[in-house]
């Protein structure tokens, strides 16, 4: 798995103000952004059909004076790639590209939100409940996240909650999945470059805690919202028939980034070179979500996943 599987989910652009008045002409990053679809993007026949409509909108003049900050310039190539060619992984981010390895120390706005593990309680019937709002760098939240397990260690069940989670370290995702997994499991997803070959992935990382039991009945809440590695997760659980996934359909994106491409004017893009598929059932969720197998509007979700398990609690005890 990849150690980044961030998803920046890129909605609206930016509006001008007094302040942002410069304007520039994007058409040579967006021929640029549309060589790299034909040259790197993970589906060949898809990345040369989403090249050949940027380039139409090169043609047209659309981005030939675009007036903004930088991010909001940004956010205009990211609008224009995704309208060529849906995959939300792709993404045109304002600067340098990012590095691939985290800073040693977080920073404030991931502290504020406890580095993605924001709540963790115990439910009526000793139900566990995590809810996981960000994937934050495995150096960062290890032991935040081994502090969560040793108080949920004693659940007779379990809810993982990642509605709204867009995604972030896939590390830390993989080892969250393995807590739940026998000892040695292999990987539950391959990885395949833009020829269809296995790529090589990183080796995968086993949690210092103790893994909880494979007979533990566990829940997946997962939304719209949920996309990247909380897929991920939902995903690989179910396809090793681990968890039952509750909520709504997520967001869909499977894709994996690696590496960042440079492009005129001072942006880098991010573009899928990977693609993932279930090692049982080969295929993705890419496009189309993880469905649920229990569907559940956003105020019912969690408690019909504690009705789920406590019948699944007081069946066995039968």
């Amino acid at each position: 798995m990849a150690s980044l599987l961030g998803l920046a989910l890129m909605l609206a652009v930016a509006q001008t103000t007094p302040q942002e008045t410069s304007c520039a002409d994007l058409r040579p990053a967006t021929e640029a952004i549309a060589a790299a679809l034909e040259s790197r993007y993970v589906l060949p026949t898809r990345g040369a059909e989403g090249a050949a409509r940027l380039r139409s909108v090169v043609r047209r003049g659309d981005v030939s004076r675009v007036c903004g900050d930088g991010p909001a310039k940004a956010a205009v190539l990211t609008r224009a790639m995704r309208d060529a060619l849906n995959d939300l992984h792709l993404r045109v981010a304002f600067g340098a590209p990012e590095p691939s390895e985290a800073p040693a120390q977080p920073d404030a706005d991931a502290l504020v939100d406890n580095l993605g593990v924001e709540e963790v309680s115990r439910l009526p019937g000793g139900i566990g409940y995590l809810h996981l709002s960000g994937w934050a760098p495995m150096s960062w939240v290890e032991p935040r996240l081994a502090s969560a397990f040793a108080l949920l260690r004693n659940s007779t069940a379990l809810i993982i909650d990642v509605r709204g989670n867009p995604g972030g370290d896939g590390g830390t995702v993989e080892l969250v999945e393995r807590t739940f997994l026998p000892v040695g499991a292999p990987p539950t997803l391959q990885n395949f470059d833009r020829a269809g070959k296995p790529a090589k992935a990183d080796a995968s990382k086993e949690p210092a805690w103790p893994r909880f039991p494979q007979a533990m009945p566990m829940v997946v809440l997962v939304d719209r919202g949920s996309a990247s590695g909380s897929e991920s997760l939902a995903f690989s659980l179910r396809e090793e028939n681990r968890a039952t996934i509750i909520g709504s359909r997520s967001a869909g994106a499977a894709h994996v980034v690696r590496d960042a491409v440079s492009l005129p004017g001072g942006f880098a893009l991010y573009i899928p070179q990977y693609r993932q598929e279930g090692r049982i059932s080969h295929i993705d969720w890419e496009g189309v979500g993880v469905r649920p197998d229990i569907e559940a509007g956003p105020n019912e979700a969690k408690m019909l996943a504690w009705e789920f398990l406590r019948q699944k609690l007081d069946h066995a005890e039968k």
